[in-house]
């Protein structure tokens, strides 16, 4: 398994989950809260769009550091 896919599968689970990286409720298929989501500059949002296996995770890791930065504040 490449880098860029190891967590896939864990991903996955957190793309049909409905609990935010933060605690907060979110619908299934969407990465994170609203609150979160929102959080997160234009080009960030777009990018989660990805497929999986096609950008997502490297989308996915990119998001949540910025979350991580903006939650050290």
């Amino acid at each position: 398994m490449t880098a860029a896919n190891e967590h896939t599968p864990n991903l996955l689970e957190e793309l049909a989950g409905k609990l935010c990286r933060c605690g907060g409720v979110k619908a299934s298929k969407q990465t994170f809260c609203r609150f979160c989501y929102f959080k997160l500059p234009k080009a960030f949002r777009s990018a989660l769009y990805k497929r999986v296996g096609e950008g997502y995770e490297e989308a996915y890791d990119a998001a949540v550091k910025v979350l991580e930065a903006e939650d050290q504040e």
